[in-house]
């Protein structure tokens, strides 16, 4: 009888299949899965696809469906050029792509875990919510709900056009993918409680351009309330103050014409008409194809809100790491190295070769990678927690990441270039480099500190090295296996001097690096 009864229960389940957890959105139901005692909910839209008269145009609302849509599988990732680095097959593109996804221990309405929105890197032109990186178990299984999501990227989340200006209710163009995080924002708002989030403790996080998308959102007037804590990692965006990378709407339509008039698009209808994969592989200039100030979703330059008390007013971890710039750049020569600071800088370039001296080949490379880590990485950070300090509100808590993982074969690089920590945060390093056990332990501290400030906007707790805020002797945590410790900034004194320099010397005519594509 009992081997009867197995064999029945057998059939049945070969033939339903095991039902995997379900959930009720706003728009409809979802079935996920669940591994290792983290549900996951895949490919969520989160606004109506972006495409045909919808392209370059805010996010509409996701439509509804009938039944059950399964979720266990990621959906496609916004167009983009092909890349090798992500870990992920960024080849499956569809301007169809605006969806996310959801991994929490505890599918239950009313959970009231704290929710980590993650806006990936890629210079705000690749990457994808979906790569391995970003797996969320590891990170969920400390006690959180933790939501990636897809944004437009390049030319077909940031153009901006007199046209698209004129037919924008916002009276603005440009900035789609910042507006599709907004409204994933919304999404979780509505729909993330259902899931076993709080939508009153929501922490928006990014690394690199994702970092800087974090850093536009909490000056954004638009995403006021939907988020309440932030962290930027190695953050990227609107390049220096009155840089030409910082451009404003006029300049960033006159841009767009330009790049319509390469395309022989006449109206807006042609360029709508035209294949993804075309408009993505016209793309050249930076100003196509990153965030823009345009007086309305982004008010004014991310530090001068800071400086203000424009921003959100937030509790903010942030840092970068020790040698950021050494993941795009290996060599320079003196020659090379005056000459290019003299080009994309030319208004300044007489004060970085001050501040970032240099006497020969070896000590050129040097000098271009401390300039590079600091113009691109180091300087928009520290910039926020000065601002910070000084008006004395919400508290910043700052930390350099200075511990290279070890490659394949054991050997560490000569200090932590960018995208290096994000191993340590996420938990899901390349199982072909073994680490030792120091470097898994470190791994478990850092997830510890980044869902503890989700959690309660303070990374500190019982059984972890102390985290001051950066108000208390302008200090950050440098994160070290080997031992975190208390220091002041990487090449603080430098920052400072940069920063007089940023806001003294006469910019009109400044331009940003441009060299480094974030990741």
């Amino acid at each position: 009888m009992k081997a009867r009864f197995l064999t029945l229960l057998i059939g049945l389940v070969g033939a339903a299949g095991w039902a995997g957890p379900t959930v009720n959105t706003a728009q409809g139901r979802l079935e996920g899965d669940t591994a290792r005692g983290v549900s996951a909910f895949k490919a969520i839209p989160y606004a109506a696809p972006p495409v045909n008269d919808l392209r370059w145009r805010a996010p509409r609302p996701a439509q509804a469906w009938k039944g059950v849509r399964s979720a266990t599988a990621f959906g496609a990732v916004c167009p983009q050029a092909q890349v090798t680095w992500a870990g992920h097959d960024l080849d499956r593109t569809s301007e169809d792509c605006l969806t996310l996804n959801v991994w929490t221990p505890r599918v239950t309405a009313g959970g009231r875990l704290p929710v980590l929105v993650w806006f990936h890197g890629g210079g705000y032109t690749a990457g994808a919510g979906s790569q391995r990186t970003y797996e969320g178990t590891t990170l969920a299984r400390l006690g959180a709900v933790i939501v990636t999501i897809n944004y437009r990227l390049g030319v077909l989340g940031y153009l901006a056009h007199p046209a698209l200006s004129k037919e924008s209710p916002l009276g603005t163009s440009g900035n789609y993918g910042l507006l599709d995080q907004i409204a994933a924002l919304r999404w979780a708002r509505a729909n993330i409680a259902k899931f076993g989030g709080d939508p009153a403790n929501v922490t928006i996080a990014g690394q690199s351009a994702g970092g800087g998308s974090a850093m536009l959102v909490t000056v954004s007037p638009l995403a006021r309330g939907l988020f309440q804590k932030a962290i930027f990692e190695s953050g990227t965006a609107l390049g220096l103050p009155g840089a030409e990378g910082e451009a404003g709407l006029k300049q960033a339509e006159d841009a767009g014409t330009a790049y319509a008039q390469r395309l022989h698009a006449g109206t807006i209808a042609q360029l709508r008409a035209m294949p993804a994969a075309a408009l993505v592989a016209a793309a050249a200039p930076r100003i196509v194809t990153a965030p823009i100030r345009d007086g309305t979703v982004v008010p004014l330059d991310i530090t001068a809100a800071y400086r203000t008390g424009r921003d959100a007013g937030v509790p903010v971890l942030l840092g970068w790491n020790s040698n950021e710039a050494a993941r795009f750049l290996d060599h320079a020569t003196l020659a090379g190295y005056a000459a290019d600071v003299r080009q994309t800088f030319p208004v300044i370039a007489p004060d970085l070769l001050r501040l970032y001296p240099a006497s020969s080949d070896a000590t050129a490379t040097r000098a271009a990678l401390d300039m590079m880590s600091d113009t691109d990485f180091g300087w928009r950070g520290w910039s926020i927690a000065e601002a910070r300090t000084a008006k004395g509100d919400a508290p910043v808590f700052v930390y350099q990441f200075d511990n290279p993982p070890p490659g394949v074969d054991g050997a560490r690089s000569d200090g932590a270039v960018h995208s290096d920590e994000l191993n340590y945060v996420w938990g899901n390093h390349d199982p072909a480099r073994r680490w030792p056990a120091t470097d898994t332990a470190f791994a478990g501290l850092m997830q510890r500190y980044w869902i503890t400030f989700a959690r309660t906007g303070n990374p500190n707790r019982v059984g972890l090295p102390q985290w001051a805020p950066y108000a208390s002797g302008r200090m950050a945590l440098w994160l070290r296996s080997s031992g975190s410790k208390r220091a002041p900034p990487l090449r603080a004194a430098t920052l400072r001097a940069l920063d007089h320099v940023l806001h003294t010397e006469a910019t009109p005519r400044r331009r940003s690096d441009g060299r480094a594509t974030a990741r």
